[in-house]
């Protein structure tokens, strides 16, 4: 007998969860539904993987949250696919599973319709569990490959090898599952894919209490299908389809495709805004040269100006100066000579115009001195010296 004594403790905890539930209409039972023990999945990926406390601690917080439906199988036979009862509560428990494993302990009822499955569960004859679980990620213990993650490819997962050619399940390597993505449900099963997957028994180990009972380990299904309830098994008819790595692989399989469409879908948008940018960048290089070359060309423009100018008001300068010096030039009987360009041949021009109007000025000054009434100059040394 495994069904757990409906105390008053146990009413309260499932009408605190599940109010509307008569508690004298259900059979209740203790399980543990997941451990950290390595599982029994004969999955590439999944040999000898393990769930961490962290996982566990997850999966109670979502049934706090909410509780999950209780299966037959996985929803695997024909026929009634509704919920035979639910999974209402959960605690962890140390040192309880194998190898002193920490175990995931949770409470479930079925509902007393279905007389048969609980006849079959207190005599032991269905006395394993599964978890219908998926993990955020699983990841490589000897060098943290992410086999769910974009890296991961068909090889790696029909394998069960990791980037640097680790086998899981071989030479102690192995998949750790350290975050919870979803709990589906968990099912009434022949058989668990995590060690210790039983039924306990008829005392429900209390937080406080530190009772030692049986354990009921939950068993580990990895897949993602959407839970599926089964009807009631004829006798004679139920047949133990438990092992369903193929229909999970499948489910994992497209998961994996998945990610990798969005993976992709990412990497080419990503790259179609890294094309933009640099278009981007190139035509503001492009602008810059355009304003460079503009500032140059209003520098250049203004120079030439500038030159422009002072080479008018020289040349308006050399202008000025031969009008200045034209007077000169006609006074040594030079009217239509011009002034130089050349500043030393200028000065010479000046410096002989002027030699010349003195020389001028002298033989001015001599003339004049003859007058009618002055005496005529001798033939001596004096006139000639004026001459001279």
């Amino acid at each position: 007998m495994k069904q757990l004594p409906l105390t008053d403790e146990l009413k309260a905890r499932l009408k605190a969860v599940a109010p509307d539930v008569d508690a004298e209409k259900v059979a209740i039972f203790e399980a543990a539904a997941l451990s950290t023990a390595p599982v029994r999945k004969k999955h590439p990926v999944y040999m000898g993987a393990v769930h961490t406390t962290n996982f566990l601690a997850q999966m109670m917080g979502e049934l706090k949250k909410e509780s999950r439906p209780l299966q037959i199988m996985h929803g695997s036979s024909d026929g009634d696919q509704l919920p035979i009862g639910r999974v209402f509560d959960g605690q962890l428990s140390e040192g309880t599973g194998i190898d002193g494993a920490t175990e995931l302990l949770t409470l479930f009822w079925i509902d007393n319709s279905h007389p048969d499955l609980i006849a079959k569960v207190n005599s032991g004859t269905i006395d394993q569990v599964s978890v219908a679980i998926l993990g955020k990620s699983a990841k490589s213990s000897a060098t943290g490959f992410d086999f769910m993650g974009p890296d991961a490819d068909i090889e790696n997962i029909w394998l069960g090898v990791d980037d640097k050619g680790n086998k899981m399940g071989e030479n102690g390597v192995h998949v750790i599952v350290d975050d919870l993505d979803a709990w589906f449900e968990m099912s009434l099963v022949g058989q668990g894919g995590a060690q210790g997957a039983r039924i306990k028994g008829r005392q429900l180990q209390l937080s406080a209490s530190g009772q030692e009972v049986p354990q009921l380990t939950l068993e580990l299904s990895t897949g993602s299908a959407s839970p599926k309830p089964d009807p009631t098994p004829e006798p004679g008819t139920t047949k133990d389809t438990f092992d369903m790595d193929a229909k999970e692989f499948a489910a994992l399989i497209a998961a994996e495709a998945t990610k990798l469409a969005n993976a992709e879908s990412a990497k080419t948008a990503a790259e179609t805004r890294a094309t933009a940018a640099e278009a981007r960048v190139t035509a503001l290089e492009a602008d810059v040269a355009r304003l460079s070359s503009a500032e140059q060309a209003t520098k250049l423009t203004t120079a030439e100006a500038r030159v422009t100018e002072l080479e008018t008001q020289l040349s308006a300068a050399q202008t000025f100066t031969g009008k200045l010096v034209q007077p000169l030039f006609a006074m040594i009987g030079q009217p239509t000579a011009t002034l130089d360009a050349d500043e030393t041949k200028a000065f010479d021009q000046v410096k002989d115009a002027l030699d010349g109007v003195k020389a001028l000025g002298a033989r001015l000054s001599g003339g004049l001195s003859l007058g009618s009434s002055a005496p005529r100059p001798s033939t001596g040394n004096g006139a000639f010296k004026r001459r001279a």
